[in-house]
């Protein structure tokens, strides 16, 4: 939506993530509108094509099309759930599977086209994902140096994968942003990122997440066992290690967070590994294997059933983007009253959301007056702290507060690697919050809306600082921080 409205990623506004899911998202809504109707075409079509590359991939693999549709039937149902949303994670999922349509196709004696599409996909996914999508890259080119695809097939490969990274480069030079890109989308996770986002595999889980958080275990010991008993002979057909270097591209690219939900994102790319060992099984174990993902399909359909049920008896609330059922952590009737007062605000009013709600100026059809819009300790650093409360003491008049997400206690629950869920740059962040904004017109149990007062005092973000000797960089005309290597106290940033 910023970028629709003509702002510039990583110059105007702060991005930790590469351009290519951001402008897949904005292209799409600048031809189709960016309400519900258009982007819920997105969301479920995204989880369609990464069924249909399921099912491909798996077939080129195993060439059992019984199994290929089940287990493509199987993930998704299984899978996605309510997480059948708009993700740069889905966009990489199906990135990757289709080139691992054009590896497994290439690796077949296919033509030579067919090891550029697994290097254009595979670079595709980078500019979504830059973790996950190199580690595509990566597998694309080891499984190619192991095969007899020649010299021609290699460089094919690559230059496929540099085409679309070199067209992204391009266009952010043109915005005037690759500074700015650099440093938010490779330094900033570098530093900001994994250190917070380590947690147990498969936390979050409920019993019947079972199915999927295990799967990466299953498919691996399965192709194990496969490999054993054939006395290694598997190893040599080279559609045995596409299909593993794939699934360990699901597997590793789930970390440094591999949380029930960052699984359920690329379990995908283990299916081919599992669906290939299932074929070489033989008598009753490819019967039991057979039964088992069957079994799965009806389980997944049985949940998908009842969680249409219980989401179907959720309250509706109007928002400006059309009607949607807030989840069960959301009260219904205190949500709807948060955005029925949102909707008295001018239009011409901007307003701030904290600390972690992006998805709300979508929602409510609202500017956030911030350069960020998830300020979580650990991440985020003191001088964005610092430097989104000058943005936001000269730019907007009312802030949105959740007071759940904001929570040390709740934040420590999130993220249980985080050291210090409540820093002092958080805690005087809050404070002055508190302070320019003390015209309270709605709270309940999770929101604050709040108004500047006309006679109210300044916003004094000097109040806000960082450790001494943690470095400085400078700032531009809009207030953003350029340059991620300074963490700097007040005394060392220019306005």
């Amino acid at each position: 939506m910023r970028i629709l409205a003509g702002e510039v990623l990583y110059r105007d506004f702060f991005g930790i993530l590469p351009p290519g899911g951001y402008l897949i998202a904005a292209a799409w809504m600048k031809l189709f509108g960016p309400d519900f109707a258009g982007v819920r075409v997105l969301a479920v079509g995204v989880i369609v094509g990464i069924a249909a590359l399921v099912y491909a991939t798996a077939r080129l693999s195993s060439g059992s099309r019984p199994l290929a549709a089940l287990v493509a039937v199987a993930w998704a149902m299984l899978s996605p759930g309510t997480w059948t949303v708009i993700n740069h994670h889905w966009f990489t999922t199906a990135a990757s599977m289709a080139s691992a349509v054009g590896l497994l196709m290439a690796v077949d004696g296919g033509p030579r086209r067919a090891a550029f599409a697994a290097g254009v996909f595979a670079g595709v996914a980078v500019m979504v994902t830059s973790t996950r999508g190199a580690l595509m890259c990566v597998a694309v080119i080891v499984v190619l140096l192991s095969l007899d695809v020649g010299r021609a097939g290699l460089v094919s490969a690559a230059a496929g994968m540099v085409l679309i990274p070199a067209a992204m480069v391009v266009h952010v030079y043109a915005e005037g942003a690759l500074g700015a890109a650099f440093d938010d989308v490779i330094l900033y996770p570098a530093f900001q990122y994994a250190g917070i986002q380590s947690v147990p595999f498969g936390m979050g889980a409920s019993v019947y997440d079972l199915n999927v958080v295990a799967f990466f275990p299953i498919a691996l010991m399965l192709a194990g066992a496969v490999l054993a008993l054939r006395r290694g002979a598997l190893w040599r057909d080279p559609r045995f290690r596409v299909s593993l270097a794939l699934a360990m591209v699901g597997l590793l690219g789930s970390y440094p967070r591999p949380d029930r939900v960052h699984i359920s994102f690329t379990v995908a790319l283990a299916c081919p590994l599992f669906v290939l060992a299932m074929a070489q099984a033989r008598g009753l174990a490819r019967i039991a294997g057979g039964a088992l993902v069957a079994g799965l399909c009806i389980v997944g359909v049985i949940g998908a059933m009842a969680t249409a049920v219980i989401v179907g008896r959720l309250p509706v609330v109007v928002t400006a983007r059309g009607p949607i059922r807030p989840s069960p952590n959301l009260v219904a009737p205190e949500f709807a009253t948060l955005v029925g007062e949102i909707d008295k605000v001018p239009a011409s009013n901007a307003l701030f959301f904290y600390p972690y709600g992006p998805l709300l100026p979508y929602l409510t059809g609202r500017r956030h007056a911030a350069a960020v819009d998830v300020m979580i300790p650990g991440y985020t650093i003191a001088e964005h702290f610092r430097k989104t409360c000058v943005q936001v003491a000269s730019d907007a008049q009312w802030v949105v507060i959740d007071r759940l997400l904001s929570d040390p206690i709740v934040l420590r629950k999130m993220y249980p690697a985080l050291r210090d869920p409540d820093p002092p740059e958080k805690r005087e962040f809050e404070a002055v919050l508190r302070a320019g904004f003390d015209d309270v017109v709605y709270t309940s149990g999770r929101y604050e809306l709040r108004r500047r007062s006309r006679e109210g005092p300044e916003v004094p973000c000097e109040r806000i600082w960082a450790p001494a000797g943690s470095g400085c960089s400078g700032a531009d005309r809009r207030g953003r921080t350029v340059g991620f290597s300074s963490r700097c106290g007040i005394s060392d940033i220019g306005e």
